[in-house]
């Protein structure tokens, strides 16, 4: 069955921002707030009650991570948060295990981080200095992009579950195995991150680099980006999901090979991007 899910518009997702950032705590913590709508389309609204339940079992694994108080790395109870996702059922379809529209709604998530789960989500990020909405604040909270607190999870889940032909356990180990640079990497680049097999080989391919002592974490991270980068440029020439798994797990190889043998020639690239 297909649930219909709450969101919230643009303009009360500002709203309700600034009064969190202002008044520096939460206020609303509210699953029916007035302002927020379903789309005109066929399927069922959510029921509340699977939405508190949703809220309690984040809540409770946030407890177990320590909440309220802070963390130095909230990697670990992201990837619990990823869990709880994949078990959702009302985010994905029945016949093919694909996201639904509804939870692909930048509006959903704004809601969801928002009135439903705010104090985590503020627990995770903290208040903005000064009580003012900064936007690399601002953007945790609000639907879309890469940022959204809890949206960048559900991605993460979208982009690198390994699929029906591994056990639950462990269709999900390629998120407990990157790190949020390791993430972005790719993610951020949607012409990677829209496929799922591309965005597996990338990880893989990053992990399988990771135990390598004789190149510095920033010199990793230089690599993962630039190839990447290169990435995205070869798939406008060719795409990337047609190539069989063999090419594209050569071509990959290849491009992170290209771009670590450059840096080992030439250090100083690293210090060129970072004045850029």
């Amino acid at each position: 069955m297909l649930f219909l899910l709450p969101q919230i518009r643009d303009f009360t997702a500002t709203k309700l921002i600034n009064s969190i950032a202002l008044n520096g705590k939460i206020e609303i913590i509210d699953p029916e707030y007035n302002e927020r709508f379903f789309t005109n389309t066929g399927g069922q609204r959510i029921p509340t009650s699977y939405l508190n339940d949703l809220r309690e079992e984040v809540k409770e694994t946030a407890i177990r991570f320590g909440f309220p108080l802070k963390k130095k790395s909230y990697l670990d109870f992201e990837f619990e948060i990823a869990k709880i996702f994949f078990s959702s059922p009302f985010l994905w379809n029945d016949n093919d295990g694909n996201p639904t529209g509804e939870a692909l709604r930048n509006n959903f998530w704004a809601y969801l981080t928002i009135l439903l789960l705010p104090d985590i989500a503020t627990w995770r990020w903290g208040f903005p200095k000064d009580n003012i909405p900064t936007k690399a604040w601002s953007v945790r909270m609000r639907g879309g992009g890469i940022r959204n607190t809890f949206q960048r999870i559900f991605r993460r889940v979208v982009s690198f579950d390994r699929g029906k032909n591994f056990p639950d356990s462990e269709r999900l180990e390629l998120i407990k195995q990157l790190n949020e640079d390791e993430f972005q990497a790719i993610i951020e680049r949607t012409s990677l991150s829209a496929s799922s097999k591309v965005s597996i080989f990338c990880a893989e391919e990053i992990i399988s680099r990771k135990p390598n002592k004789n190149i510095s974490e920033k010199m990793k991270q230089f690599i993962y980006r630039q190839s990447s980068i290169d990435l995205t440029a070869y798939g406008k020439v060719q795409a990337l999901d047609l190539l069989s798994e063999n090419e594209l797990k050569e071509l990959i190889f290849s491009v992170f090979k290209n771009r670590e043998e450059e840096i080992l020639r030439n250090p100083d690239l690293l210090e060129k991007n970072n004045s850029n």
